[in-house]
């Protein structure tokens, strides 16, 4: 059984992602900025979600301004390259959203595994930029 999340006409803005590359990430530490890394999979329907209703909320496109924002496709989430990162990273699930703080330390207990709602998650980026 397949389930789709309806499509509006008007498109949505959306968070300015870039595709995941290790250099991306040291990248970002060396300019000494936090980074976020939305690991998702094109069959999670909760990775849908927030892309539909947290990541487009205007609250959480201007906060994520001030941040690296990278996605990691981990769609094939068996094969060689997507195990390496899935491993790097501990990543047991997708959605997993993960925060590095300016020096490239994951924020562990900003670690979020699932959907959370654009009021909640403002809060938890909010914690990232302290």
């Amino acid at each position: 059984m397949f389930f789709i999340l309806p499509s509006d006409s008007k498109a949505v803005e959306q968070i300015a992602w870039q595709k995941y590359t290790p250099e991306i990430v040291t990248g970002a530490g060396e300019k000494g900025m936090p980074v976020m890394i939305d690991f998702y999979a094109d069959w999670c329907i909760p990775c849908k979600e927030l892309d539909k209703f947290t990541f487009s909320d205007q609250r959480v496109q201007k906060l994520s301004e001030q941040m690296i924002t990278i996605k990691a496709d981990l769609t094939h989430f068996q094969n060689d390259e997507t195990l390496q990162l899935r491993e790097k990273y501990n990543i047991k699930g997708v959605p997993t959203i993960v925060f590095l703080d300016e020096n490239g330390r994951e924020i562990t207990a900003l670690r979020l595994i699932g959907y959370e709602d654009a009021d909640n998650f403002v809060l938890r980026m909010q914690k990232v930029l302290k």
